[in-house]
């Protein structure tokens, strides 16, 4: 059972999370988040936002035929992301085969 002091305490702090994400500034749950609505679930399984590097998303995926369907989707990916973060524009997607660990 948490106490009384504890409470206040949680409150600021997604009061204070809320506020740097309306600022664009997001943290990887964001981004991860953000990812999944933008390509679904299937494809969020086989693919992991690396970093956000100005305008430009890095994504690993765990094989060529998830690279090669996300390129062909590219353009619309981006558009889903623009209205899912706002305050952050996104000019580009790289996408690489990697780990997804």
């Amino acid at each position: 059972m948490k106490d009384e002091a504890q409470k206040p305490l949680e409150g600021l702090l997604k009061d204070i999370v809320g506020t740097l994400g309306s600022k664009g500034i997001f943290t990887q749950e964001d981004m991860a988040a953000a990812w999944e609505s933008a390509v679904g679930k299937k494809a969020a399984k086989h693919s992991k936002v690396r970093s956000l590097q100005g305008s430009r998303l890095i994504v690993s995926v765990d094989g060529s035929s998830w690279l090669y369907e996300l390129t062909v989707q590219k353009k619309d990916i981006l558009k889903k992301l623009s209205s899912e973060i706002k305050g952050k524009k996104l000019k580009d997607i790289t996408f690489r085969i990697g780990d997804l660990r």
